[in-house]
């Protein structure tokens, strides 16, 4: 008899980062298993993972999952790669070429892709992408069969960058079996993001100024909410002081690195959610800086929150406006907006209701049958 086939599903940021990004592909490789429960699937990082560390942090069970790391120790070496913006380069060429050395090691490599390549030595392989990044040549994508992207936004963008077709499969969200206790709701308003300054930028600074012109024109009884981890590596560092420098003074409350414990509770109670990344990129020039799903989003819409999110990138796939929530581009729409919801609790309840229902598309189960779906070439007959 033979060993059984061996599925690697790799992310260069598994281990160090806790995102949206990780849950997707922790999820993609509890999916593989499931499917396929004779295949070997193991979970790379660049880094060594804490499994106890994601399970609080973003709720996920790794158990039976192979946790494996390119690197077996973080070194002071390591550290120095990624404070120094200037060396960052270097450093995705060595994780990049560490990676493509393992990929020899499996029947089946999976890559996470978004800035580092990782060049394929597996007999088979897909990518499974966040955004394509420039190619350095079209060898780059040599050994991938397969291109799974988070939604239309990005399909576009990878015909237009590389090429190739791409599946969407959405990100897997995870939709709350009970249905939400309006009576628990409160004059809350959430966001949930990384603090990161620059790239990727949630833009909680745009927010927060929102925020404070609704309360110096009147607004009372009501409360921002801006959660999720703080970055400090680099160009980061102090992001997170100025957001709460901008927000002293007014009804703001700050959750950084929030557990989830707090932050479901937080998702249960908020009315209205706002996401903002995106604002004021050009999207030709920095296309990758626009949401690419907005699995926040969908989160707070399985607890009921009415949407009100900007209607760019990946954002305008998920929210109907004036259906299960609203789209707004000028941030003064997006005081209006919520100026609506705020005096009309009808409406709230009506688009809250509408939205809850919209979000089982994008469920965990949704998820799971989509993207086996995809990747059956690869591992059908295999497993």
């Amino acid at each position: 008899m033979g060993r059984p086939l061996r599925v690697g599903l790799f992310s260069p940021y598994f281990g160090a980062t806790y995102g949206g990004g990780e849950k997707y592909l922790a999820l993609a490789a509890r999916a593989v298993q499931d499917r396929w429960p004779a295949v070997q699937v193991d979970l790379i990082g660049s880094v060594p993972a804490d499994a106890e560390r994601y399970a609080l942090r973003l709720g996920l069970d790794l158990s039976g999952l192979r946790l494996v790391a390119t690197n077996r120790q973080v070194t002071k070496a390591h550290r120095l790669l990624n404070r120094a913006s200037f060396l960052r380069p270097l450093r995705n060429r060595v994780v990049g070429a560490q990676a493509s050395r393992l990929t020899r090691e499996y029947d089946v490599f999976i890559a996470m892709a978004y800035v580092i390549p990782v060049r394929n030595q597996a007999a088979r392989g897909a990518i499974l992408c966040q955004f394509p990044y420039p190619l350095g040549s079209d060898s780059d994508l040599t050994g991938y069969q397969l291109v799974i992207c988070q939604s239309q936004y990005v399909r576009k963008w990878v015909l237009q960058r590389w090429r190739r077709e791409a599946t969407v499969v959405y990100p897997p969200v995870e939709i709350p079996a009970e249905e939400p206790d309006w009576q628990a709701k409160r004059n809350s308003i959430l966001s949930v993001g990384r603090f990161a300054a620059g790239g990727h930028d949630k833009r909680q600074d745009a927010m927060v100024a929102a925020f404070k012109r609704l309360c110096d024109a009147g607004l009372t009884g009501w409360r921002l909410h801006l959660a999720g981890s703080v970055h400090q590596d680099a160009h980061h560092a102090g992001h997170f002081e100025v957001i709460e420098r901008a927000s002293a003074g007014y009804p703001v409350t700050l959750h950084p690195d929030i557990l989830q414990e707090g932050l479901q509770r937080l998702y249960r109670e908020a009315s209205i959610y706002w996401h903002s990344a995106g604002l004021g990129v050009d999207e030709e020039a920095d296309p990758a800086a626009l949401e690419h799903f907005g699995m926040t989003t969908v989160e707070a819409m399985g607890h009921g929150a009415v949407p009100v999110v900007i209607g760019r990138g990946g954002q305008s796939e998920i929210v109907r406006d004036g259906i299960d929530g609203f789209l707004w581009l000028d941030p003064r729409h997006l005081i209006d907006l919520t100026s609506k919801l705020v005096g009309d609790s009808a409406l709230r309840r009506r688009l809250g209701e509408s939205a809850r229902e919209r979000s089982h598309l994008f469920s965990r189960e949704v998820f799971a049958l989509r993207l086996t779906e995809a990747l059956e070439p690869l591992l059908a007959d295999r497993g």
